[in-house]
């Protein structure tokens, strides 16, 4: 097996037959995770008895490009519609005033990365991703920015840019200031994001692609964001570099990330990130009886269960 450090958590790889060789002998490396990249199909059930989840790596969360205020708000929960009149009404009171930047120079986008950087510097696995990609956004006219100011200060934004060959624009990374973010201004600045998608033509929005364990660098709590934004999680494309394809993973402990853990993994047997539209399922790992469980599903997810960490088997001796 090959334990590679992914964002300070340890994890094993392996191919399925030594995956499967190692758990049956009692003789995992002691890391919180154990994945086989991409298993083949004959492999799939023996994988599934020994504890493994059949997952898409990376999701890519979607919905149609709003029309309107009113058309995006008719697709949310009631208390997910108010809280997003309350964000407006809240950011025109202070008033707080958004731009739109079709492209950005260096000058314009720097202040964002800043704060950026300074909520990744609060995070356990954070990693400045958007900074890593600074070179790449600055005058690229597929790229926008969309920022919110308050007395020509820089109090949030969100960075954009348009996928072509997914026929979408990809809201790639935000950032609010803590005060504001009590007001859920992250809220207003997409729905400005949603009006530019929808001026430059493009039929759907995605909040991006996330790591498809919850509770590591991507954190159970942005899960519930972004369903209550309205987005829907299905199995990444293979766009452009971004990440795609399937894995087994066995999680072997939740120690050293956030609880609960959550992993969406296919629901039927013969799903895998090709088929059109894969049914999906929540496991959710350290999850005690006060939590609800079901706040994990979705239209996509539409089932949700507790999974208890594999106990270690003792490893035989000869």
């Amino acid at each position: 097996m090959h334990v590679r450090d992914d964002y300070g958590l340890p994890i094993a790889e392996a191919d399925a037959h030594e995956a499967l060789a190692a758990h049956r002998a009692g003789d995992l490396p002691p890391v919180a995770l154990i994945r086989v990249p991409e298993p083949p199909r004959d492999t799939w059930a023996d994988l599934a008895r020994a504890g493994f989840i059949r997952k898409p790596i990376w999701l890519s969360w979607r919905a149609p490009t709003p029309r309107s205020v009113d058309d995006y708000a008719a697709r949310l929960a009631r208390k997910a519609r108010q809280d997003l009149r309350r964000a407006i009404d809240r950011a025109a009171s202070a008033d707080v005033h958004i731009e739109v930047h079709q492209t950005l120079s260096a000058d314009q986008l720097d202040p964002f990365l800043t704060l950026y950087e300074s909520r990744v510097d609060g995070m356990a696995f954070g990693f400045s991703f958007a900074g890593s990609m600074r070179a790449g956004m600055i005058d690229n006219p597929t790229t926008f920015g969309v920022f919110a100011y308050e007395k020509g200060e820089l109090v949030g934004g969100c960075l954009c840019r348009e996928f072509p060959q997914d026929n979408s624009v990809w809201l790639l990374f935000s950032a609010v200031e803590a005060r504001w973010r009590e007001h859920s201004l992250a809220r207003v600045i997409y729905l400005h994001a949603f009006g530019e998608t929808l001026s430059r033509g493009y039929p759907e929005v995605t909040m991006g692609n996330d790591p498809n364990l919850y509770g590591h660098v991507a954190k159970p709590g942005l899960f519930l964001f972004k369903t209550r934004l309205g987005f829907e999680p299905v199995p990444a494309k293979p766009i452009g570099r971004a990440p795609a394809g399937d894995c087994a993973d066995l999680l072997l402990s939740v120690e050293a990330l956030t609880t609960p853990v959550v992993m969406l993994g296919y629901a039927d047997g013969d799903s895998h990130a090709a088929a059109s539209t894969p049914r999906l399922t929540s496991h959710v790992f350290g999850a005690g009886p006060e939590i609800d469980i079901h706040r994990y599903t979705t239209r996509t997810v539409d089932t949700a269960g507790r999974v208890d960490l594999p106990a270690r088997v003792t490893r035989t001796t000869a």
